[in-house]
């Protein structure tokens, strides 16, 4: 039977005080309330349907809450941080909480017998529980990672990242690793999973042509047997399955955009319940008797009930328990201090780390005069004399320079800063030898920590460990686990030339990683050695998991198995590269196949699939009846398998690096299913048939080393090294050995996996490549947009820029996170994490000509969290369409002039080259002073005016910069800008660099008085009137296709890529 749903008001008590979103629900049984987890890592009590606030607990970590679990006198929760499982009581005070040597991953909902809680964790390893006490009663390691846990009638249930739902059987103590049973539901991960009776339903991901995909079917399976059942249809595919309580055969299936569908899965004739929810993402269900609840990403929980119209609307169709309110600690007692008060009246506070008075006697001296006092020399005594109670004596010439001199051990490197605070002189890379420490890492070998100082991470000296013309990329921020990855898809000739040809076209994706890609290995080529990031690259990674799901490709900064994440970001960015590149039927043909046949340019795959496409027929033999069928098999990743240990008695298969990859390519498997010919359920073969000919020019590898079963085959051993610079491959035509060689050399090589490391710059890359040898737009603008608003006047086009164009720039930003500190007991400081910036708006005026001054782009980005696009009065811009007009300025040649301009391109994430900057804050700067001037300090002594009174303008602040540099000119010209600097500094001092405050009449120098407040004499310098009258007309910015297009002759034989473009 399916129950029938009304909507009712959805409760917004989350959404109203800020909360963005609801990541776990559950209603309480035994009270009228809900307790919902959000993405702050809180668990929150709501009362009643109208969602009154109450008890709020962190389940520690900071990242979203992942399960809550609510029963008659407790609450059990975990966050995604995977820090444990605690369990509270429902008045906030915590009963206990069980910390994992790794990540927690899953935990089952309830308990088998009343006390046994069953949680797994990244170890991997299960962990049964006592459900009073939260102590361990059994660990067991398991074969593959669990991500959910469910109790059946005798059973307890597994799902893995493998696909796998394993059985164990808890009164045996879980002793078997694989389980009593197992089937693989998916082939690419479960994504849910729940149980009732005999049967239990599972959602996930499998793979289609080597691609992910979600499965659109619900799968049923008989617990007894293992065997799957009849599956439930669901078109929109399903992210989230649960089943009712009271009604355990009706299933409720949701989508990620809101459609419920309530199933009877034991009536396949009883209609289905369809119902939508909300507008955006659906993030977690949970339900009760009568009402089903959902949360979404904006805060708000939708409610769904089968409750009539006319009854008062209880959760749980009763009124239930009175609401527990917080717990109120009690109050402190008062103490009349008095000489005699003892200390420990005063009481302890909670702690979990050791105090000093923990210490063991290993450290506490064993004796009262230990250690003994240096002995005072004879030379010493006999001079002595005494006054009183004092001994004194002059300390004789032999003695000098030895006593009273502390012994300092060698301090540990630091990190070299541009400001020389911390600036080892004597130090010499190129003079260090793998001899000259000790230590089990050579000095030369060390890692090298990015320290940050009171400037912030564009203070450190990255030039000093580099010498050589090949940029590095930074690691302090998200998601920059990445970095290998880009580094090689960057030194891969062809796929630089594809991602850089991609930039210059107009790509309608806001969030597009071909683009990203591009953007960086343009950067990494123009900076030639200097260092940079890949910030707008990670950000973009972060937006396009969310929105597939795919969260464990976020990086959260904390502990995480890089060496597994890599690998599947390595899937994940090249199945976005080959789709977001494709422009079929215009794709063209980048990589020349002979013989390839005339007229085919516009049939071609997309690049990438050009590059790393293996095309090969999957050969099907029936083992019965002998039947073979051919499908098609398209991949563009390939995952190494291998070799099991065989018996004695079963011929040697060929371990050497070589035939692991190609028996990887051909991947021959055998499964079980009913064959169409003979009729039987019998077992078939699947081998991969794949010409040499055919083969990519570049193979993409995932080493897959996930054991120690597997990274043995890594380890060098007498007989010489697995890995190989240069492999010689071999396909297969119709089951025998194609004659013809392909020859392929390393590029990007694997490297050890060490989960044990947490600094990602420990994570290399966990994937091979290897290349063949001879072979704009906006977003919508509000109804509220404030025409006036707009500033600037769109370059016409006789004014486009040409080499050697002045303009004058500056951006705004606001803050994403704040900085991580670490403050010491001593007081001092140090930053863990610098602040994470983004870009909020930038100013581009013109530098000359008749609109000296006038700005020509003026935007302001749509940035998460602060510029709404529905409340904003400006007209909000991408940020990908901003970067694409600075890009152009920069391959135009422009000459950039304003203040700061190190940081601002840096945040940008932009590279320019130092001789096409010109910096006000490096032009008015005396080097010997150590002190650098702020932009408002300047234009109120130099312009004689004050600018950032209220706030910061972008164009003020840009046209202040222009009109210093043109200052500066005019002093240099007259030769006396010398004598003004040291004039500035001198007297800056006595304002402490700050122009006062004006009361009234302003104090600032006018423009016919000198720029020095104390002396009234005529200033030096001409004054000049550089702010032309701005236009407020809006037009688009002009769009140029600006790069040459690489000659790819070696793969295209001369062909022009963009000519079909």
């Amino acid at each position: 039977m399916v129950l029938f749903y009304q909507s009712v008001q959805p409760i917004t008590t989350l959404h109203d005080a800020g909360i963005q979103t609801v990541t776990a629900l559950s209603f309480d049984p035994v009270s009228d309330s809900l307790w919902a987890g959000v993405d702050s890592g809180i668990v929150i009590a709501l009362h009643t349907a109208q969602g009154l606030r109450g008890v709020s607990f962190p389940v520690g970590g900071g990242l979203a809450v992942k399960q809550v679990t609510v029963g008659d006198n407790y609450v059990r929760a975990f966050g995604l941080a995977g820090e444990g499982l605690g369990s509270w009581a429902k008045g906030g005070m915590n009963k206990w909480y069980f910390r994992p040597k790794s990540a927690l991953t899953a935990a089952s909902s309830s308990t088998f017998t009343p006390n046994l809680l069953a949680t797994a964790s990244s170890s991997p390893e299960l962990a049964l529980l006592n459900a009073s006490t939260g102590s361990t009663v059994r660990q067991v390691p398991v074969s593959s990672i669990i991500t959910h846990l469910q109790y059946s009638l005798s059973n307890l249930l597994s799902a893995s990242i493998d696909g796998h739902v394993r059985v164990h059987d808890p009164r045996s103590g879980i002793r078997r690793e694989n389980g009593e049973a197992s089937v693989q539901a998916h082939s690419s991960g479960v994504q849910d999973l729940q149980v009732t009776g005999n049967f239990f339903f599972t959602i996930g991901r499998s793979l289609r042509r080597g691609h992910e995909f979600p499965d659109p079917l619900v799968k049923v399976y008989d617990l007894r047997s293992m065997r799957p059942l009849p599956p439930i249809p669901f078109s929109e595919g399903p992210s989230f399955i649960n089943l009712l309580p009271k009604h355990s055969s009706s299933l409720v299936v949701t989508s990620a955009q809101g459609l419920v569908n309530v199933v009877d899965v034991s009536d396949a004739t009883n209609a289905s319940g369809f119902y939508q929810v909300g507008n955006g993402l659906l993030l977690r269900l949970n339900y009760s008797g009568s009402f089903i609840g959902f949360g979404d990403a904006a805060g708000a929980i939708h409610l769904l009930t089968a409750a009539d119209e006319s009854s008062e609307l209880y959760f749980n169709g009763f009124e239930g328990q009175p609401i527990e309110h917080a717990d109120v600690p009690e109050p402190l007692p008062d103490i009349t201090w008095t000489d005699s008060t003892p200390l420990n009246s005063i009481g302890m506070p909670y702690y979990n780390t050791l105090l000093l008075s923990s210490w063991t006697p290993r450290f506490v001296s064993h004796g009262l005069h230990y250690p003994p006092p240096s002995k005072i020399p004879p030379q010493v005594l006999s001079t002595m004399k005494v006054n009183e109670n004092i001994a004194y004596a002059a300390l004789p010439k032999e003695l000098r320079g030895r006593r009273n001199r502390a012994q300092v051990t060698n301090a540990k490197d630091q990190g070299r800063f541009r400001s020389g605070k911390n600036r080892r002189d004597d130090i010499d890379l190129e003079t260090l030898s793998i001899d000259d420490s000790v230590e089990e890492v050579p000095r030369m070998y060390r890692k090298v920590e990015i320290e940050y100082s009171k400037f912030g991470v564009e203070d450190f000296d990255f030039g000093f460990y580099n010498k050589t013309q090949y940029s590095g990329l930074e690691t302090h921020i998200l998601n920059s686990y990445t970095n290998p990855i880009l580094q090689v898809m960057h030194y891969m000739f062809p796929i630089r030339k594809l991602a850089k040809s991609h930039t210059t076209t107009n790509c309608p994706r806001e969030h597009c990683l071909l683009c990203e890609l591009g953007f960086v290995v343009c950067m990494l080529d123009d900076a030639r050695g200097t260092n940079c990031q890949s910030s707008n690259f990670c950000r973009v990674i972060s937006v396009l998991a969310q929105a597939r799901n795919q969260l464990d490709l976020i990086d959260y900064g904390r502990e995480a198995p890089y060496d597994q994440m890599i690998q599947s970001f390595h899937r994940f960015l090249v199945d976005h590269l080959s789709l977001e590149g494709n422009s079929f039927p215009y794709n063209p043909v980048i990589y020349q196949r002979d013989p390839y046949p005339s007229g085919m340019n516009s049939l071609a795959a997309a690049p990438i699939t050009q590059l790393l496409g293996i095309d090969a027929k999957n050969v099907v033999t029936c083992l019965n009846c002998k039947a073979v069928r051919e499908k098609e098999n398209m991949t563009h990743i390939i995952d190494i398998i291998y070799p099991r240990p065989m018996p004695p008695n079963e011929p040697h298969i060929s371990s050497d690096f070589t035939s692991i990859i190609r028996n990887s390519i051909i991947r021959e498997m055998s499964h079980k299913a009913t064959c169409q010919t003979c009729k039987h359920f019998t077992t078939f073969v699947s081998r991969r048939s794949i010409s040499t000919a055919d083969l990519p020019p570049i193979l993409a590898i995932n080493t897959s080393i996930y054991n120690e079963e597997s990274m043995k085959f890594w380890l060098d051993t007498r007989q010489g090294a697995f890995l190989q610079s240069q492999i010689e491959l071999q396909g297969e035509i119709d089951g025998l050995e194609d004659p013809e060689i392909a020859t392929y050399e390393l590029r990007g090589p694997p490297q050890q996996p060490q989960p044990s490391k947490t600094n990602q710059e420990n994570a290399k890359t966990k994937g091979g490549a290897f290349p063949a040898k001879p072979r704009n737009s906006t977003h919508a603008s509000p109804s509220n947009r404030d025409k006036s608003l707009i500033k600037h006047e769109p370059l016409r086009f006789e004014e486009l820029p040409t080499p050697g164009t002045l303009v004058a720039i500056d951006a705004e930003f606001v803050s994403m996170q704040q900085e991580e500190i670490d403050y010491r007991s001593d007081g001092t400081s140090r930053v863990l994490r610098p602040a994470r910036l983004s870009l909020a708006r930038v100013s581009v005026l013109r530098g000359d000509g008749p609109k000296e001054g006038v700005p020509f782009i003026d935007d302001h980005i749509h940035t998460n969290g602060d510029l709404d696009p529905h409340l904003s009065p400006f007209t909000l811009t991408p940020l990908k369409l901003v970067y694409k007009k600075l890009r152009l300025l920069v391959d135009r040649g422009c000459i950039f002039v304003g203040h700061g301009l190190s940081k601002d391109f840096r945040i940008i994430n932009i590279y320019v080259p130092p001789e096409r900057v010109i910096d006000t804050v490096d032009l008015y700067f005396i080097s010997f002073r150590q002190r650098r001037l702020s932009l408002r300090f300047l234009a109120w002594y130099i312009l004689g005016e004050n600018i950032q009174t209220d706030t910061h303008d972008s164009i003020e602040d840009a046209n202040s910069a222009l009109r210093l540099y043109k200052a500066y000119q005019d002093m240099e010209e007259q030769g006396v800008f010398d004598e003004t600097l040291e004039k500035l500094y001198r007297e800056g001092r006595q304002y402490n660099f700050k122009p006062p405050t004006p009361t009234g009449v302003s104090t600032s120098p006018s423009k016919s008085q000198t720029p020095g407040p104390p002396t009234q004499a005529p200033s030096p310098m001409p004054k000049f009137n550089l702010s032309p009258s701005m236009s407020s007309q809006q037009q688009q910015f002009t769009r140029m296709n600006f790069h040459s297009l690489p000659d790819m002759s070696r793969f295209t034989a001369g062909h022009d890529w963009n000519k079909s473009r």
